[in-house]
């Protein structure tokens, strides 16, 4: 039987979107320790020059790239940099507002669908053929328990994710027999340091009730 190839340098860039904080940038430095070089994508440029260092620090390789995954041109520009990468991950996203369906704010909507949404499918798009040029690519999608099961207060949050969930679930099936294989991972509630902030617009004590009750992690 022959032996597997090793991975190609190439095939261990993981490029990381919403690196900036929360998930996307304890993922990154995750996937720094496992050995890839990181790519870590944003808006917010201080940020993640900031985790390039510290990962870089701790002996691992990263690069800050600012990003806006709503921008399909610059997007597009983005993936030029890349004959092959390994892994995608679709972490960028989050909630705006609480409104009910009859008060809530149609733009809060647009935004979040645009950012969890397109945004997936903007950076998909773009480094899927990248992907399957490594010949054992990753796709990840960060969508929600919220693309599941729905709460008051959270349908355009709900109705972002189910379709960031139904991008991922209909992928899988459309790349079948391709060397990409499509990983959907669907968090609870976690406790962050910005995401009931961004929620509620900057208020603390909104955001603090969300987590009452929740621990601290270990």
């Amino acid at each position: 039987m022959a032996t597997a190839a090793a991975p190609s340098a190439a095939s261990r860039i993981a490029v990381v979107t919403g690196a900036s904080s929360g998930i996307g940038a304890a993922t990154a430095r995750q996937l720094a320790a496992a050995g890839y070089r990181v790519v870590l994508t944003a808006r917010r440029k201080d940020r993640i020059e900031a985790l390039a260092e510290e990962i870089q620090a701790a002996g691992h390789q990263a690069t800050a790239y600012p990003l806006d995954v709503t921008d399909r041109a610059a997007v597009d520009e983005f993936a030029t940099a890349f004959r092959t990468i390994g892994v995608l991950v679709n972490n960028a996203g989050g909630a705006l507002g609480a409104d009910p369906v009859a008060t809530g704010d149609p733009e809060d909507w647009r935004r979040m669908y645009e950012t969890n949404v397109l945004g997936t499918l903007n950076l998909t798009q773009a480094l899927l053929p990248k992907l399957e040029a490594s010949g054992d690519g990753t796709v990840v999608v960060v969508s929600s328990t919220a693309g599941f099961a729905t709460y008051e207060g959270g349908a355009g949050y709900v109705a972002a994710k189910h379709a960031e969930h139904v991008l991922a679930e209909t992928l899988r099936l459309e790349i079948v027999g391709r060397p990409v294989r499509v990983i959907e991972i669907a968090p609870g509630m976690v406790k962050t340091d910005e995401f009931a902030l961004t929620r509620f617009s900057g208020d603390e004590e909104k955001a603090a009730k969300v987590y009452a009750g929740v621990p601290d992690p270990l």
